[in-house]
């Protein structure tokens, strides 16, 4: 080896040291990642906000429309004739068509035919019983005087004459009196007038012409004063006192209208001058104003007397229900919190409507043998308006309202064979009375067809569809 020789020199690659970046790459790489992230949240938050963060995918049910063969088929056909008392809309036949009778049955639809019966139109409205006005008595004495005894007390049961209550009236004695010295007048003027006829040959014409005429004016103050005594409740005949002593005729009137049966009764206390106060007619006592010794005059009640066999009801009918409403209609009443009911009739139908209610007073007669109607009791009635007895009924569920008009749902009457069409077709009708059940169809259904009632409301959605397809051009 040549130690003089230069060395010999080797080059070897030396790495390159990276430059940091600067600028916009530098920029770039720090936004990047934030963008992507944010870009994320706010497509979480919109997913979010569309399906109601609802993570689990729920399949929306949509109410099928007409035709689309998922619940039926509507077909509106040919214009029905005759019928401009309908909508527009119910004059085409329209049917609703299902696939089968597995798919009826899917939906709830029932059924029911058609059928006659008996039902009444009603009017129904609140009433209040009353007692009849012509079956109670304000009853008081026919004297001005002092009560001398009360016989009777609220509540107790009277027959007619019975008396309530005796007045002792001074009026009474001087009536007495008058007609004591009217009937001893009667009977001098008769002695007068025999003498004279008896001396017929002695005693001028002249002279038994004027003993007639004194008997007939003393016959005149004797009816007078028998008159008099009617007038105060006390009847007396005088024919049953013309043979009588003049003390008999005393003893006899000193309680004439005094019952020997009056409670309390004492004779000896009794004074000549009681007239007697009455019960004009049977019934009960339901009020008593009055205690002896109290004075009283004409025209105070002192009692007051009802017949509770027959009552009066007052129901309150809405204007619109009382223009139906006549003389003798059968009415129906229960008080409330009693099922038991009372029939009766019409008897009067007010000529104005009551200014705070506008309602109409219509007044029934009831009976009320039994006394169960108390006065002042409040019920509800229902005035029979019209009775059939052979109506087209159906049940209430059956009639559903297309724009304002009744309608049902008529099954096809093959619907049942092997291969029959299992569909209904709309049918306008006409209803007429309701009970609490069923409903009267007066017009446009015959018995035994068969209508739809349970689920007659979706026949009445798949009905609306199709007429609106229909108008929409579909």
């Amino acid at each position: 080896m040549n130690d003089n020789a230069a060395p010999a020199i080797h080059n070897r690659a030396v790495p390159r040291t990276e430059q940091p970046a600067t600028g916009f790459v530098a920029w770039l790489r720090r936004t990047v990642p934030f963008v992507l992230v944010a870009a994320g949240l706010v497509g979480i938050a919109l997913w979010g906000h569309r399906t109601g963060w609802t993570f689990t995918q729920v399949p929306r049910q949509t109410e099928p429309t007409a035709g689309d063969g998922e619940l039926a088929r509507v077909r509106v056909g040919a214009t029905l004739p005759h019928r401009p008392d309908i909508p527009s809309a119910l004059r085409r036949e329209v049917t609703i068509e299902f696939e089968s009778a597995g798919a009826v049955d899917a939906v709830g639809i029932g059924i029911a035919p058609a059928w006659p019966g008996p039902i009444a139109e009603m009017v129904e409205a609140p009433g209040e019983v009353g007692f009849d006005p012509a079956l109670v008595a304000r009853v008081g004495p026919r004297a001005a005087g002092t009560v001398w005894r009360v016989t009777k007390k609220v509540g107790d049961p009277v027959v007619t004459g019975e008396v309530l209550a005796l007045v002792d009236a001074a009026d009474a004695g001087k009536a007495k009196s008058d007609f004591q010295q009217a009937l001893t007048q009667v009977r001098l003027r008769e002695k007068t007038l025999a003498g004279r006829r008896a001396a017929s040959k002695v005693v001028s014409a002249q002279s038994v012409r004027e003993a007639e005429a004194d008997l007939a004016e003393a016959e005149t103050r004797l009816q007078a004063a028998t008159q008099a005594l009617a007038n105060l409740d006390l009847m007396v005949n005088p024919a049953d006192y013309r043979d009588l002593p003049l003390e008999d005729v005393i003893g006899r009137m000193r309680l004439v209208g005094v019952p020997p049966n009056t409670p309390n009764l004492d004779l000896n206390a009794a004074t000549a001058n009681l007239v007697p106060v009455r019960a004009p007619f049977a019934g009960v006592l339901l009020s008593a104003d009055t205690v002896a010794g109290e004075v009283t005059e004409p025209g105070r009640p002192m009692f007051v007397v009802a017949d509770p066999r027959r009552v009066w009801v007052t129901f309150h009918v809405g204007a619109g229900g009382a223009a139906r409403v006549a003389v003798g209609q059968p009415v129906r009443f229960h008080t409330d919190g009693s099922a038991e009911e009372f029939g009766g009739k019409v008897e009067w139908v007010g000529r104005a409507a009551d200014e705070a209610t506008r309602t109409v007073p219509v007044r029934a007669a009831l009976p009320n043998d039994t006394g169960r109607l108390r006065a002042g009791t409040l019920g509800q009635g229902r005035i029979v308006l019209r009775q059939e007895a052979k109506a087209i009924l159906v049940p209430h569920d059956a009639v559903q309202t297309f724009r304002g008009y009744p309608v049902v749902f008529v099954r096809n009457p093959d619907y049942l064979k092997p291969g029959g069409p299992k569909s209904f077709r709309a049918r306008p009708v006409l209803v007429g009375a309701k009970d609490a059940e069923n409903i009267e169809i007066i017009a446009g259904l015959a018995a035994d067809e068969v209508v739809a009632t349970r689920g007659s409301g979706l026949l009445l959605n798949e009905l609306t569809r199709g007429i609106d397809g229909v108008g929409a051009g579909h």
